[in-house]
């Protein structure tokens, strides 16, 4: 099993291509460190840590974004 979070999202199950947020972070301390964490409690250690969580973009993959355009 991988140790590092430098390894990448890909290397802890998630798909490729993909970043780290505070959802995905949060199981990987607990994991790692066996220290049950908020998601808020997680968002405030990467803030202190200098990292800022990423959002994730939600979008429907058959969106057609010229139709949208009004």
């Amino acid at each position: 099993m991988p140790t590092h979070p430098d390894e990448g999202p890909a290397a802890h199950d998630w798909a490729e291509g993909q970043v780290w947020t505070a959802v995905r972070v949060t199981p990987l301390i607990t994991r790692k460190f066996r220290v049950s964490n908020s998601l808020s409690g997680t968002i405030g250690l990467m803030h202190r840590l200098g990292f800022s969580p990423m959002v994730p973009a939600r979008r429907v993959a058959e969106c057609d974004t010229q139709a949208a355009i009004v």
